[in-house]
């Protein structure tokens, strides 16, 4: 029987998004700092993903993206197009397919920003920055993944379901064997 599904994001926002997808489960989740380590777990874990294993990197599409090689094998996974192209693309290796990569466009703390507008959500109401720069700052703070205002924040975009956050709920329940295998 293959194991848990890993996810291994890029950066605490990253991580605090991870965990909101995952339902706050820590047990699925392996912070990683910088996308080079989270390219050297994909290469370390790719024996699990032979062996069944589920493996879900998560980085920014960012000017390190281009510095780490071992992701230029993944390929955009056939998908429905549903709008969220322009903020995230989900990847797949082309010879293990139970490795993934999503790649937020450009970055966590921005994808974050406008998945709050698009959810008609008030920051100011929140606790939370309302000029971009500013919350960028917030999501840059140590243990983001653990402030109350951030968990406030996924928590509310995750019940208002903006497309982008519901395209990667989705694919993040059918890689967790949560749901429906539409992959």
């Amino acid at each position: 029987m293959a194991e848990y599904a890993l996810f291994v994001p890029e950066c605490n926002v990253d991580t605090a998004l991870t965990l909101s997808l995952v339902a706050f489960r820590y047990t699925f989740v392996s912070h990683r700092q910088g996308i080079g380590q989270v390219a050297r777990v994909l290469v370390e874990q790719q024996a699990a993903a032979r062996a069944g294993r589920v493996v879900v990197g998560m980085v920014d599409r960012d000017k390190k993206f281009a510095q780490a090689p071992e992701l230029a094998k993944f390929r955009p996974m056939e998908r429905p197009r549903r709008g969220q192209e322009e903020w995230h693309e989900i990847l797949q290796h082309p010879e293990l397919p139970n490795q993934y990569l999503i790649v937020l466009n450009p970055a966590c703390d921005t994808w974050l920003f406008r998945a709050a507008q698009e959810a008609g959500l008030a920051l100011a109401a929140l606790g939370l920055p309302t000029e971009l720069p500013a919350f960028i700052d917030f999501c840059k703070q140590e243990n983001v993944e653990e402030n109350r205002l951030m968990q406030a924040l996924l928590r509310e975009i995750q019940r208002a379901q903006p497309i982008a956050y519901l395209d990667l709920a989705e694919f993040v329940s059918q890689v967790m064997n949560l749901g429906p295998r539409r992959l």
